[in-house]
């Protein structure tokens, strides 16, 4: 009997070293000794320009002396600007939006086509200026990103489809607005899946690594999809937390024992 409450101790005590999650694997932006960031210092993020692609949702707002004129350039859910406009989602910015088609182009009333893609909302801003310039006098043009489209899924408390109505968004704002990570979600191995013009891409990122904050992949592009597989704990089943595996444990050896007790008095 001795013999077999040993060997079930020491499954036991392996099989509570596998539930335990160390706080290694848990905090975000950790610095270390390998870390290439100086501590209380200035970051310079790898923040580049987003280029517009085919799908994308701008907003165009247009402003002249003329309210009458400009009106013309207000979306509509009627008539031939239908066709430009992404009506999929809850928010007004997809009612009121133009999408770029196919071609990168979208069409703004007047004006017919005017082709984007390649460039960005600063750029796209002065080449449909320069159009709308030709029908209305010293227009002003402001041009914007119809939100930062992404989708959430695994080990997030609330994963699903969001819209981020801001022009910059950071993994880690992304990953607050799905209500953060579970505790069993595996923070070193984070998967960001994005779209190019030339196909798919998969990055694996580790969110612990405080060296996140200088990765060309800490600000979020429209259409991104974040994964966040579960670490092995969940595999085991035996608890996230320390009350959870304690009590775990000790359903499973009380179980055990009162086996052991039954069959020697056989």
């Amino acid at each position: 009997m001795r013999t077999s409450v040993a060997l079930w101790s020491i499954i036991l005590i392996g099989l509570l070293g596998q539930s335990c999650i160390p706080n290694k694997k848990v905090i975000y932006l950790q610095h270390s000794e390998t870390s290439t960031l100086p501590m209380d210092s200035l970051i310079k993020t790898q923040y580049e320009q987003y280029v517009l692609k085919k799908g994308d949702l701008i907003n165009v707002e247009v402003r002249s002396s003329d309210p009458l004129l400009a009106q013309i350039f207000i979306p509509s859910m009627s008539g031939g600007n239908l066709g430009n406009i992404a009506t999929s989602g809850n928010d007004l910015n997809y009612l009121q939006g133009y999408s770029l088609n196919a071609n990168g182009d979208i069409e703004l009333p007047l004006v017919g086509f005017v082709h984007l893609k390649g460039l960005t909302i600063d750029d796209s801003k002065k080449v449909i200026s320069e159009e709308i310039s030709k029908f209305i006098k010293s227009p002003y043009v402001a041009v914007k990103l119809g939100g930062i489209p992404y989708a959430t899924l695994g080990e997030f408390n609330r994963p699903g489809r969001y819209s981020a109505l801001q022009s910059r968004l950071t993994i880690m704002e992304a990953i607050a607005n799905s209500g953060d990570l579970t505790i069993v979600a595996n923070r070193k191995e984070f998967t960001l899946i994005r779209q190019t013009e030339d196909g798919i891409t998969r990055h694996v990122i580790d969110l612990t690594d405080e060296n996140l904050l200088t990765s060309p992949y800490y600000y979020i592009q429209p259409g991104d999809q974040l994964y966040a597989e579960p670490l092995k704990v969940r595999q085991w089943g035996v608890g996230v937390t320390g009350s959870q595996t304690f009590t775990t444990i000790l359903s499973i050896v009380s179980s055990v024992l009162l086996i052991i007790i039954t069959v020697n008095q056989l």
